[in-house]
């Protein structure tokens, strides 16, 4: 079952930020793993609840390793993504360091979404 990944203009502007400006230049390739995962259909890491979403949309957050600081999943990166799974489509809302913040309220997911996801 193969999922379209769609990069958000956030998940851009944070994937840039991380590289120009923290130097983490093992970035993409601490997230290729798990956006392959994503590819095939499965839906990895801790769904997020009450965003009171549509049956078939789901929101999840994964944690990944960021290698370029030598630092394991539990302060490395947070990969947020929002999955249609009718459409087979998962956009990739944004990512941070857990360094820089610990978590995204339901407020700002919900934004993230009406403003990159829907039409």
């Amino acid at each position: 079952m193969q999922y379209t990944i769609i990069l958000t203009p956030q998940f851009e502007k944070d994937m840039k930020y991380y590289l120009k400006k923290k130097k983490y230049f093992k970035i993409q390739d601490d997230l290729d793993k798990v956006i392959k995962k994503l590819e095939q259909g499965i839906l990895v890491g801790d769904e997020i609840s009450n965003l009171h979403l549509e049956i078939n949309e789901s929101v999840f957050k994964v944690r990944t390793v960021n290698s370029s600081a030598n630092i394991g999943k539990s302060n490395g990166f947070r990969l947020i993504y929002y999955a249609i799974k009718n459409d087979k489509e998962i956009y990739l809302l944004t990512v941070f360091s857990k360094k820089d913040k610990k978590n995204l309220s339901n407020n700002e997911i919900t934004n993230l979404i009406n403003k990159f996801c829907i039409n």
